[in-house]
């Protein structure tokens, strides 16, 4: 005897029902559900094991769980009764078989990668990142050293790096905007600050910083963009 949530269903076959699902009958498709459920939770068992639970299913106990897992397989039969053509050589059941296993592969998947991100954050040597901050503001100490008989240009130089560091990388132009300055005054004075620094021996050390600029600003930040400015 065939499974039903309503009599009137009972005489519909698969496709009757998936067409009448796609229509926007939803009796239809918890009529699938119920018709099939112990194949559906066949199914969805054969993948339980094979997959690492989502994270956010950590401290949820076996019960719970079975009960998101079976959740997710009905999420996949609505989907599968959405894009199922009758004319597909396939059973509606083995569609769904098909899609339900490509869903929590799926997963599978996205939570190996998350799995990846987390160990490597969690394993990952913050002093990575010190050690090029320090490099980098040894740089900065250095060149504003060498510019010490040119204040102008110091002060310009102290300017521009605070402004630079405190906007969180803006673009060249609206950096002259912050600093009330044209672009081709900034240009200048670099070009100046070069000839110093080169004369000082620093002609490394003021390339590697302009390539940390160069290298920042691609990461320019939405909220310091030209618009804010206008």
């Amino acid at each position: 005897m065939v499974n039903t949530i309503n009599e009137s269903y009972a005489h519909f076959d698969d496709v009757q029902l998936v067409n009448m699902t796609q229509n926007g009958d939803f009796d239809a498709l918890s009529e699938l559900w119920i018709r099939h459920v112990d194949f559906i939770k066949k199914v969805t068992l054969n993948q339980y094991y094979k997959i690492r639970p989502d994270f956010s299913e950590d401290f949820l106990n076996s019960e719970k769980l079975w009960s998101y897992r079976l959740g997710s397989s009905y999420i996949n039969l609505a989907k599968a009764a959405e894009t199922y053509d009758s004319n597909y050589s396939v059973p509606f059941l083995a569609y769904f078989a098909m899609k339900n296993k490509y869903a929590f592969k799926d997963e599978k998947s996205f939570n190996t990668e998350m799995s990846m991100r987390n160990s490597y954050c969690e394993n990952y040597d913050s002093y990575e990142f010190r050690d090029q901050d320090d490099d980098m503001t040894e740089i900065v100490n250095s060149i504003e050293k060498c510019l010490s008989g040119n204040e102008r240009l110091r002060a310009f130089f102290k300017k521009y790096v605070a402004t630079f560091d405190e906007l969180g990388y803006v673009s060249q132009t609206d950096m002259a905007k912050v600093m009330g300055i044209s672009r081709q005054m900034i240009n200048t004075n670099f070009k100046k600050i070069r000839f110093i620094a080169e004369e000082n021996g620093l002609e490394k050390e003021f390339a590697d910083f302009l390539s940390a600029q160069d290298e920042a600003q691609n990461y320019i930040q939405k909220p310091y963009s030209s618009e804010c400015y206008s």
